[in-house]
């Protein structure tokens, strides 16, 4: 068994159903509660500058299939992340690997410095800015605040993520390529 996520077949963006997997009636109920982006998400591949272009942020597919890795990239759903742009312009992050139904998310547990995929909701440790810098971006969750960034721990392997203090580090920077873009 691979330790990331299925190898992608036909991905191809389209209506927001087709891009969340969702039918229509779910997305209106979805949007009434507060869960609804304002347009269709995006399907992008998040790697950073600190390990390179040749590393891709990705979900370890070990059966959880809820922590998050820096891998080798390649064509894999654990790799795919749908970026969808919420009313209040913040973004949720959901891999095709993992589904319309769990959200980069922090673990609430003091240090709030973990991150994982958890089953969506209305929750800020969801709801996640992304900030351009110097071609670029810094991601931030609500509940973390302006002062934490997600950041590559350098530790000699380069492949765990966390949410640290932000600062002049290049784990801080990520890419987000877009994996269909418009034509």
């Amino acid at each position: 068994m691979s330790d990331r996520g299925t190898l992608a077949y036909d991905s191809r963006r389209g209506s927001a159903s087709k891009v969340c997997g969702l039918p229509g009636a779910a997305i209106l109920i979805l949007c009434f509660l507060g869960f609804g982006a304002t347009e269709a998400a995006s399907q992008q591949i998040l790697r950073n500058t600190f390990t390179g272009s040749a590393s891709c942020l990705d979900i370890i597919n070990d059966g959880q299939n809820d922590k998050l890795r820096l891998a080798p990239c390649g064509n894999f759903t654990g790799q795919h992340w749908f970026v969808a742009k919420s009313s209040d312009g913040s973004f949720q992050l959901q891999t095709q690997f993992t589904g319309p139904g769990r959200c980069l998310d922090i673990v609430n547990d003091g240090q709030n410095n973990r991150l994982h995929m958890a089953p969506c909701g209305n929750f800020t440790g969801q709801e996640w800015d992304i900030i351009s810098e110097g071609g670029n971006s810094r991601l931030k969750t609500r509940f973390t605040g302006p002062s934490r960034c997600l950041d590559v721990i350098n530790d000699g392997q380069n492949d765990k993520v966390q949410m640290a203090s932000c600062g002049n580090f290049s784990g801080q920077l990520w890419s987000l390529t877009e994996l269909h873009p418009p034509q």
